[in-house]
């Protein structure tokens, strides 16, 4: 069997600087091409001279997993702080971890009947599998970001109460009469008003509140109901106030039922929703 050096050096060092940049993607680590083209191509190049070392089968894996090391931190920016430190640590694990991904890929698909895969398959597998690992990557982080400003509440309507996971949305800044206005899920909506959610103003024998709001569909006019909102971190409740509740079908399918308002939580020490993304 013939291995031509140069394609070999070819499809290790773009493998390797795909896999790095994909690890510091997921590390949320500051990406420096010229870094990672340096780092791939050490690596390129300890692949090529791996084969030549006669190596006991342990101290071979011990070097593998040293110079994998020695990948992540020749591709990382800089290493100064106890969060960079941190993020270097992930970093390593992803790179070990999408490594083991892909080989395993192509054991999968290749290793029957192929003593060695040639390199143009390999190269075109590496591209839907870091289209792939990009969208894990982007799902993970975001699943992240909500889980950091989900709040335990309460709702108090007249004489029912009910308690949901709420998302603190810094982008939804509604109010009205001075009050701040969370938007429910149908369903929570239905559970928490009953009827009185299909009826219309004259059945129900008052002028009801209503809110309009801007979307990318047009302009809705929602009806508004008023009643006592707690939010709690952890066991410990941090605030209890009137608010108006609004039903929305954005949340269909999410883990939270209820968009807590921007406001809700203004006056709480230790704000932890300060920097949210809107979703």
């Amino acid at each position: 069997m013939e291995i031509y050096i140069e394609y070999a050096f070819l499809e290790n060092y773009l493998l390797d600087g795909l896999l790095l940049w994909l690890s510091l993607r997921a590390a949320k680590a500051q990406i420096r091409l010229k870094k990672i083209a340096f780092s791939a191509l050490f690596g390129a190049g300890f692949a090529l001279v791996y084969p030549l070392l006669y190596l006991p089968d342990f101290w071979g894996f011990l070097l593998k997993i040293a110079v994998g090391f020695f990948l992540c931190l020749a591709a990382y920016p800089r290493l100064k702080t106890k969060k960079e430190w941190g993020r270097y640590a992930l970093s390593c694990i992803f790179f070990f971890a999408f490594s083991f991904c892909f080989g395993g890929v192509l054991y999968a698909l290749f290793l029957p009947g192929e003593e060695r895969v040639k390199a143009v398959f390999v190269l075109s597998l590496a591209v839907p599998f870091a289209l792939l690992i990009c969208f894990l990557i982007k799902k993970l982080w975001r699943k992240r970001r909500e889980e950091n400003f989900l709040y335990d509440c309460e709702i108090a309507y007249k004489q029912r109460s009910v308690r949901v996971l709420s998302l603190y949305d810094s982008g939804n800044s509604s109010i009205k009469n001075g009050l701040p206005v969370c938007f429910l899920s149908p369903d929570l909506a239905y559970e928490l008003w009953g009827e009185e959610y299909f009826q219309k103003e004259k059945e129900v024998g008052q002028v009801r509140d209503e809110i309009t709001i801007f979307t990318l569909g047009g302009v809705k006019t929602l009806p508004l109901y008023k009643g006592e909102l707690s939010i709690f971190d952890e066991k410990r409740r941090i605030v209890k106030r009137e608010a108006y509740f609004a039903p929305s079908s954005n949340m269909i399918s999410r883990e939270y039922k209820m968009i807590l308002s921007s406001r809700i939580l203004q006056d709480v020490e230790g704000n932890r929703g300060e920097n949210n993304e809107s979703f």
